[in-house]
Order: C-alpha cells, then structure tokens, then sequence
C-alpha cells in the first residue's frame, strides 16, 4: 500500500512539473515575442523619423503610410480596435455588420498612425530607454523622443495579447493622447448624426478612392 502510494505521488509531482514547466515556457515565450515586436516597431520608427526628415514636403505622408502599412498594419488588432472604436454602439450591430467596419476601419488607423509618424520627422529616438511593461493580457512599450525646440516626450505602443497568445497593437499613445479614443470620438459623433450605415458607406468611398 506504502509502495502503491509513493508511486502515484511520484506521479503527481512529476505531472505538476511537467505543466508548470510547460507554462513557464510559454510564459517566456510570449514574453520574448512582445519584447522582439516591441524592439522591431521601436527600430522602424526611429529609421521611417531619420528618412522623412531627409523627404520634401509633398512625399513624407505617402512614405509614412508605406511604413506603416508594411511595419505596423501587419500587427494591429484590428478587432479589439473596432471593439474599442464603436463602443456601446457594437451592441445595436449584427456580425456582418461589424465584421465590414472592422475590415473597413483598417485603412483609417493607417491614415491615423501614418500622421503620427510624420509628426516626428527628425526628433532623436531613444531605443535605449525603450521599457515594456507587461501585465497578463495586455502590454505597453514605450520610447522616449527627443525633438529639436520640443519638449521631451514618449510614444507608447499598447498592445493585447489574441486568443492564439500573440502579441498586437490596439492603440499608440502621442503625446499623453490615445490616438484611438481621438478617433472613437469622431467616430462615435458621426454614428449619432448620420447613423452607423452610412457611416460604413463612407468607409466604403473612402477606401475605394485609396485605391
């Protein structure tokens, strides 16, 4: 009987390490690809702020929306965004409905995070500073600038972490304003006056003419 019970908990405890170390392990990796993604999006943006310096006028927004359309889109979380964007709003919409906006909302952040960008043409980005703070769902880098004749400031990357545990951006934070709530509030003004159907109507025509 002695025998019996010293191997199931033998057993046990070798099952418990096997899964805490499992969990370790993926604690660690998620970990490390926020820190890695946190690291590649500070790098592009202090080199897409080094180019747009050195471009006329009439190019640097067509730059910064090809930075942030091949660096930046590809890891946005457009759903959690939307989510965000339409507010109580998303309780009045079916799944299609939603599904269009947050299809249709994509070119709209890249505007947005593209005018980010271009704010800070020239400014000295310190990735030295970059400091990443991360809780269980959700996660923020940020970076301190440095602009001639501008006051020191950070640029924060939020992040959210999607049910496959990898690491996207929902939000940036400019300047102490969440660029996203700026957009909500357009946003959410617009569904009040002309309704949420013309609203994605719009999105529609807008995003047809990028084309």
């Amino acid at each position: 009987m002695r025998t019996w019970f010293l191997a199931f908990a033998l057993i046990a405890v070798l099952i418990f390490g096997l899964s805490f170390s499992a969990h370790g392990q993926s604690d660690n990796q998620t970990a490390s690809q926020l820190d890695v993604l946190a690291q590649d999006l500070s790098l592009q943006f202090k080199q897409a702020t080094e180019q747009l310096a050195l471009l006329p006028v009439n190019e640097r927004d067509m730059f910064a929306m090809q930075v942030v359309n091949a660096q930046l889109a590809p890891h946005l979380d457009l759903e959690f965004s939307s989510l965000k964007l339409l507010g109580k709003h998303v309780r009045g919409l079916d799944r299609q409905q939603t599904a269009e906006f947050t299809r249709l909302i994509e070119s709209q952040l890249v505007n947005m995070y593209a005018q980010v960008l271009v704010e800070y043409k020239g400014a000295d980005v310190s990735l030295q500073s970059l400091q990443t703070n991360q809780g269980r769902k959700f996660a923020e880098a940020a970076i301190d600038i440095n602009k001639p004749n501008s006051e020191h400031s950070q640029l924060i990357f939020k992040f959210k972490q999607d049910t496959q545990g990898q690491w996207r951006v929902y939000d940036v934070i400019s300047r102490h304003v969440s660029q996203l709530s700026v957009k909500r509030q357009s946003l959410v003004l617009k569904i009040s006056e002309i309704g949420f159907e013309q609203l994605n109507h719009e999105l529609r025509q807008a995003q047809a003419n990028n084309i």
